[in-house]
């Protein structure tokens, strides 16, 4: 079987280590990530049309079905791809209340907090970001994360909302503070967006 089948042993192999990078790497981001993926879905699906190519010759000499089992092996990887992007894209499912985000110039880092009580944290860099998720909470101007240790930016599970005057405009501001509710950084400060989008 294996022998005649061939082909099913490197799909395996790229369909296996495809999902476990998607799953691995779910919360970082490389400049040349999406490349990688994109490649590896090309030769599996440069795979399975030799695949299907070779089952329906096999077919049409032996007119059995079982034929096909190599193709229904490599179609069910292939849906496998589809279910673990839905399952992973479902963490950002819920509305985005509040956006805010900090300019650090070549570095940056924001925040998504959403309606379902969980945040998305990305501390990016030139050439990558590292994605932290997590659950919150908030009561009056205070944000109080339950994770200790966010990214390198991040010092504090506490966060505080500000509104300042910038000339004749006024932003809204989140800071992080300590346990006296005094701001550690005021240099840190992420900029709240009020032009949501997801």
């Amino acid at each position: 079987m294996i022998k005649r089948n061939w082909l099913l042993i490197p799909m395996l192999i790229i369909g296996f280590y495809y999902n476990l990078w998607r799953i691995q790497n779910a919360d970082t981001e490389m400049v040349f990530q999406e490349f990688v993926y994109a490649f590896l879905l090309l030769l599996f699906l440069i795979f399975l049309g030799f695949a299907v190519n070779n089952d329906l010759k096999k077919y049409h000499i032996s007119r059995s079905l079982t034929s096909f089992i190599p193709s229904v092996i490599v179609f069910l990887i292939l849906i496998s791809f589809a279910v673990n992007a839905f399952v992973l894209s479902l963490r950002d499912n819920s509305r985005v209340l509040i956006h805010a985000e900090y300019d650090g110039g070549f570095n940056g880092a924001y925040f998504k907090f959403r309606e379902d009580g969980t945040y998305k944290f990305v501390d990016h860099a030139g050439v990558g970001a590292d994605i932290i998720r997590g659950n919150y909470q908030i009561k009056d101007s205070i944000i109080t994360l339950y994770k200790n240790e966010i990214g390198n930016i991040i010092v504090s599970n506490t966060l505080l909302f500000r509104e300042e005057n910038y000339g004749d405009s006024k932003f809204k501001v989140l800071y992080q503070i300590n346990k006296n509710h005094i701001i550690i950084n005021p240099n840190i400060k992420f900029l709240i967006n009020d032009d949501l989008q997801d």
